[in-house]
């Protein structure tokens, strides 16, 4: 059970949807609840993130693109969320983007909100929306479900209110805490690039503990650099930022990945593991190359990214061409740089050499693309069999059973079975309810012993893991 002792935390929203059901409109209404504040002229999307300040509590709103070219960047505001916001346009109704948004929601595994927007448009049917959410598996209150809807109205401001109303709501049932007391204070990184003069730059966020100016940043156990200036979300300086606030750095060594958990200090293995907010690196992560991308004009660069976001790890991309940062950086994270129509000068050309990185111009995008292709086939044959992540479960309570210890847990995701790697040990035994079992699934509630077993408590992240062999076609 939660400890009521900790202290609150401001949830964390993304609104997810189909492009033009009015996510932009709906972000930039709500942003108009500070204006009693005297606070929305100097707000910014600058940091892809900002707070309000609602009837004297704080919502923090993650900015995530809403067209198709960008799921990732939507999928990955689904994960960093604790409330979800689906907006569908009455007029429209449910479209191949709200599917897609309902199954990252879902993946996330957090509570949402359906918003109906545009009901003031003469002629819709908001009922219409009710039933193409049930025949995708979506069921509302009043409609044989329990997911809140509300109708709005971006342009004219009715029903935001009731909205903000429901997602504090739902943050109240979520009793989100920050539980930073044993663990290092975390980061999540949600937008990161190279700026030529900066140098690198993340937006983080932060999920537990506080982060002060001239605090050190940790990758695990390797330190990244220190938080030299800190930018909040109306683009001011501050001097520390607390669980849920949004913030640009400024003092980095090197471009993190978007996803990637910062800490205050040193990350053992068992706090990265145990760690609510601790990113997992599954085994898709590991075997994709990692790529430094440079395109000649923005357009080009965006369309390159959606389709290469599943087959590569970015690590940098921009516009122009190749620099000695570019190349010091790609150096730095092991990594190959791709071109598209940009060159390099000849002084960069020796760096490169001297640095051995790679570098591979294309003038054809579709000539890239067969090479990344070839690229990640290459490093799947290389890395051999793989570890991946089956299942995330939370550690409900802790039983002793004349030594033996069991854990009673809710699967998160996922499912769990016998023989999945907990860290460094196996899974014993499952226990559904009375019943021995093979294997549990989302949502059931287990008993689990560890053979050795791992010092665990109520509120931990267990992680299972399994060993894939590679098909015969591609074992050495």
């Amino acid at each position: 059970m939660p400890d009521n002792t900790l202290s609150t935390r401001p949830p964390v929203v993304t609104i997810l949807g189909h492009v033009d059901h009015g996510k932009t409109s709906l972000l930039d209404r709500i942003r108009h609840a500070e204006v009693a504040a005297g606070e929305i002229g100097g707000i910014t999307q600058a940091i892809g993130a900002y707070q309000i300040d609602y009837k004297g509590k704080k919502i923090t709103f993650i900015d995530t693109p809403g067209h198709a070219a960008f799921s990732a960047m939507r999928r990955r505001g689904g994960q960093a969320a604790d409330v979800a916001v689906l907006i569908v346009a009455a007029d429209d109704s449910v479209m191949p983007q709200t599917i897609e948004s309902i199954e990252h929601i879902k993946s996330a595994g957090i509570p949402f909100v359906i918003a109906v927007n545009k009901v003031d448009l003469p002629g819709v049917n908001p009922d219409r929306v009710k039933t193409d959410l049930a025949n995708n598996g979506v069921y509302v209150e009043g409609y044989g479900g329990n997911v809140p809807l509300v109708n709005i109205s971006a342009k004219s401001g009715a029903g935001i209110d009731d909205l903000l109303e429901i997602i504090l709501l739902l943050a109240e049932l979520e009793e989100l805490r920050d539980n930073s007391q044993d663990i290092p204070a975390s980061n999540l990184v949600i937008e990161s690039l190279l700026h030529p003069q900066i140098g690198p730059l993340a937006t983080l966020l932060v999920k537990q503990g506080t982060f002060k100016k001239n605090d050190s940043l940790y990758s695990g156990k390797k330190n990244i650099g220190k938080i030299r200036s800190m930018i909040d979300y109306r683009g001011k300086s501050i001097l520390e930022a607390g669980p849920s606030t949004p913030f640009q750095v400024i003092g980095l060594s090197d471009v993190p990945s978007v996803g990637d958990i910062l800490t205050s200090s040193p990350a053992s293995p068992s706090s990265l593991d145990r760690g609510s907010s601790g990113k997992v690196v599954s085994a898709t992560d590991v075997e994709k190359p990692n790529i430094l991308l440079k395109a000649d004009v923005q357009g080009s660069l965006e369309a390159i990214l959606g389709t290469i976001k599943d087959q590569a790890n970015i690590i940098a991309s921009s516009v122009g061409n190749v620099s000695d940062t570019d190349v010091q950086t790609a150096s730095s994270a092991s990594a190959e740089i791709l071109g598209f129509n940009v060159r390099l000068s000849s002084s960069v050309v020796k760096l490169a050499e001297i640095e051995k990185v790679k570098f591979t111009n294309f003038r054809i995008i579709y000539q890239l693309f067969d090479y990344l292709k070839e690229l990640q086939e290459k490093k799947t044959v290389a890395m051999g069999p793989k570890i991946i992540e089956s299942g995330t479960a939370t550690v409900l309570k802790v039983f002793n059973f004349g030594g033996t210890i069991v854990y009673g847990c809710l699967v998160t995701s996922g499912k769990f079975k016998l023989g999945d790697k907990i860290q460094n040990s196996k899974i014993a035994s499952i226990q559904l309810g009375k019943a021995n079992v093979d294997e549990v699934k989302k949502d059931q509630e287990f008993g689990v012993t560890l053979v050795p077993n791992i010092e665990l408590k109520p509120g931990d992240i267990m992680t299972a893991t399994n060993i894939e062999a590679l098909p015969a076609s591609k074992q050495m």
